[in-house]
């Protein structure tokens, strides 16, 4: 009897189990949210102003901005935009003020489309090479404008000799004026074969007309030409000079004359 009682009690508290279990409510899945991933930007240079065809361009020029790798692309870019501001960058063509620009959209001194970009409608290029040390008048720099004046005697050609004989008639004029440097390349040379001694060449690419070419390719043939950092057009005049500047011609002995600053 009890034994029958036990066995229904157990029937009992197993159906009482079953039924809790199906009647539990299931639990429901929660759903991940997905964690965004931080996207790569891509660095450009976008212009604060307009600029023309052969604008110099420095720092302040631009502004920089973070693009989108859909962005970047739409620009042609793939990865950060780098520019080297110590040296001197040009614009290739007009840029509007706001636009992305892109290394190809700039040019400096040393490339091959670099002249072109620079010099203005109705000039020409023309090298003029001198002695490192005749470029007087404080350093020049691509972008500067300079003076040229020539040195000559009438009797010898300083063109060829450096030893002055004439040195009563010797003459320094002013030639050009406010002339602008579009490159600069320095170069060393031996002396001589049997030195080591070196000396340095500038070659300077200036801006000038055909007019200003015929006169300089004259300067070069018969004068030794020098040239030096313009001040200003009001002062070109003031770089002449003759013999009698410096030395007494009057008298016998020829006496370096006593300089006074006024």
């Amino acid at each position: 009897m009890n034994s029958k009682i036990i066995l229904g009690l157990a029937v009992v508290a197993i159906s009482i189990g079953l039924y809790g279990v199906t009647q539990t409510p299931s639990t429901k899945e929660i759903p991940t949210q997905s964690v965004n991933q931080v996207e790569l930007k891509i660095l450009a240079w976008q212009l604060k102003r307009d600029v023309v065809q052969g604008d110099k361009l420095v720092r302040r020029d631009f502004e920089a901005v973070y693009l989108t790798r859909q962005q970047a692309g739409s620009h042609g870019l793939t990865e950060d935009t780098r520019f080297n501001w110590q040296q001197s960058l040009f614009a290739k063509q007009a840029l509007q003020q706001g636009g992305i620009v892109t290394p190809e959209l700039l040019t400096s001194p040393g490339q091959t489309d670099y002249l072109n970009t620079v010099i203005e409608p109705g000039f020409v290029p023309f090298n003029v090479t001198v002695p490192g040390e005749d470029v007087v008048g404080g350093t020049i720099s691509v972008g500067d404008l300079v003076d040229i004046s020539v040195l000559s005697a009438p009797k010898q050609n300083l063109a060829n000799d450096k030893r002055v004989d004439d040195i009563q008639h010797l003459t320094m004029t002013p030639l050009l004026a406010q002339v602008p440097v579009l490159d600069m390349v320095s170069r060393q040379r031996s002396v001589s074969t049997l030195s080591s001694e070196k000396v340095t060449e500038v070659t300077l690419v200036l801006q000038v007309t055909n007019r200003q070419v015929a006169q300089l390719t004259i300067a070069k043939r018969i004068a030794e030409i020098e040239v030096h950092k313009s001040i200003g057009k009001e002062f070109s005049d003031d770089l002449e000079a003759d013999s009698s500047d410096v030395i007494s011609l009057s008298g016998q002995r020829d006496e370096i004359r006593e300089y006074r600053f006024k």
